[in-house]
């Protein structure tokens, strides 16, 4: 498929099923895919149509449903839609405000702490979290003045409400009623460019988290700013020529102002971009870490050959050198305040990402995120804070009203996705590929539960399997782990070999009889 086809399927998954399978792919439904091979934007709604009038009747209605656990036992269901689940793009198309501009942020609202820099929007100015008395209010290393901004008011449902009474239902698309051109914006409407019709359901309006902030791609994206910016990455580093530009601009940092030697215009290097040779150092560290088997993907293999920059991570290498590589990598190749800092950052997120959340945990994270991000404002310049970085300090508050973000995440739909793609055969026609694969899949999945003698998804055995496999007859060969590849030959040594013979014969339980 070409990479500028753009088609949404829609998924839907069980969550009063348990945990551990209510996100596996095999529990997963697909609703229906929205046909490329143009993205539909804002005007999704057409096609969510047919979904909410089911899920209208689900939540008023009911549907007789029969009880396998009693004979005969029939009751009604009812179902409600308890949240959405996808990337911030999509997020707003669903919800209906626009992830771009100075109110980008859709839990600041109209309070979105942002700023213009040259050729971009920066979310920063994160003092106003802080607490009012607090002495980096009046400090002028952030952006060369005081703090006088409020923090963002804490908007209730009640309050989105009577915003999205201002805003006016529009007909789909460039209609020409309306000149045949795109219809813009009023200052009234702030930055909702529509309601959503998920508010045609009679619950909707009154959940308070509808629609998570995807933590895969946050964290994918605050991993890619932080090692593209360290690794003075070309094409990922936010430390660019412009960046130092508005550093002049605010009248701060004097140091890492841009300037002139003759004909040629000089950077000066940052405290926070590795050198030359520390930048091989992190690389080479990267490229030697070895991990157990299904727990990542080779990253050696994402290492440039010269060992400057990391090239194509995916979202769970990211993942992976966020929690467990960043901290331990960086904290000798750079200055204790800024390593300090990313260890910081990379806690909150393995934290996060914990199979159980305390509430008290994520309360106190709340507060050290908005440290940990005025640290980062005196360490990288503006242009660091994009929108998902800014994202990251509202993912405490909807981890404890949403739970465990492992139930909340894209990572079980982005495998699901793969899995979709491979039923494509006719790329002239991938959604009715999709189609036909995916019920064939279904009616596969359906008649394998009831195969016992046939090795199917279900009873297959894992990946490793544990168990004892002896290769030998003597006790002290018996392996606890699986062989995999191929078994290399090694001849030993006069003084391995007596090594050898020595623990076998005071290891072995058959020789014992002989030894007495």
């Amino acid at each position: 498929m070409s990479l500028s086809y753009s088609m949404w399927p829609v998924m839907l998954t069980t969550y009063n099923l348990p945990p551990w399978i209510c996100i596996k792919a095999e529990y997963l439904m697909l609703s229906f895919l929205i046909p490329g091979p143009q993205s539909t934007g804002k005007d999704m709604d057409v096609f969510l149509r047919p979904l909410i009038d089911e899920l209208k009747e689900l939540w008023v209605h009911g549907l007789d449903t029969r009880d396998a656990a009693f004979e005969n036992g029939v009751f009604r269901m009812r179902a409600g839609l308890l949240w959405t689940v996808n990337d911030f793009p999509a997020r707003s198309s669903l919800s209906g405000w626009s992830g771009q501009g100075y109110r980008a942020c859709p839990t600041c609202n109209e309070d979105t702490p942002s700023m213009r820099v040259i050729g971009k929007m920066a979310f920063f100015g994160h003092r106003c979290f802080l607490p009012t008395n607090h002495h980096w209010w009046s400090n002028l290393q952030f952006d060369g003045r005081t703090e006088r901004k409020r923090p963002p008011r804490r908007f209730s449902t009640t309050d989105i409400l009577e915003q999205l009474r201002r805003v006016k239902t529009g007909i789909p698309g460039k209609h020409p009623n309306y000149g045949g051109v795109k219809r813009k914006r009023g200052d009234d409407k702030l930055n909702w460019r529509k309601k959503s019709i998920f508010y045609e359901l009679p619950y909707w309006a009154t959940i308070e988290l509808k629609h998570n902030l995807d933590v895969m791609h946050i964290e994918k994206n605050v991993c890619d700013s932080l090692l593209g910016t360290l690794l003075a990455d070309p094409h990922k580093s936010k430390d660019t020529d412009n960046a130092r530009r508005d550093l002049a601009k605010l009248g701060i940092r004097h140091e890492l102002h841009l300037f002139e030697d003759g004909n040629k215009l000089m950077k000066p290097a940052a405290d926070y971009t590795f050198s030359e040779a520390n930048r091989r150092k992190f690389c080479r560290f990267i490229r030697s870490v070895k991990f157990p088997d299904g727990f990542a993907s080779n990253l050696s293999k994402n290492v440039a050959q010269n060992d400057s920059r990391l090239l194509g991570l995916k979202s769970h290498d990211c993942h992976v050198i966020m929690q467990r590589l960043l901290p331990v990598g960086c904290r000798s190749l750079v200055n204790k305040n800024i390593w300090s800092t990313i260890v910081e950052l990379c806690t909150f997120f393995k934290q996060l990402c914990a199979s159980t959340v305390n509430v008290s945990d994520m309360v106190e994270a709340q507060k050290q995120l908005v440290l940990i991000l005025c640290k980062l404002e005196r360490i990288f310049p503006p242009t660091f804070f994009d929108i998902m970085i800014h994202l990251v300090l509202h993912l405490p508050e909807e981890a404890i009203l949403g739970g465990p973000v492992h139930m909340r995440w894209m990572h079980p739909f982005e495998r699901y996705l793969k899995r979709l793609k491979d039923y494509v055969r006719n790329s002239a026609k991938p959604e009715g590929s999709i189609a036909e694969g995916y019920v064939v899949d279904e009616a596969l999945t359906f008649c394998s539960r009831y195969f016992d003698d046939v090795e199917t998804r279900f009873n297959k055995p894992d990946r490793n399997d544990d168990g004892i496999h002896p290769t030998r007859q003597l006790s002290v060969f018996e392996s606890q782990c699986k062989p995999l590849g191929k078994q290399p030959y090694v001849e030993l040594d006069n003084n391995d070999r007596d090594k050898a013979e020595f623990y076998i014969l005071n290891n072995s339980r058959e020789l014992e009889p002989y030894l007495k």
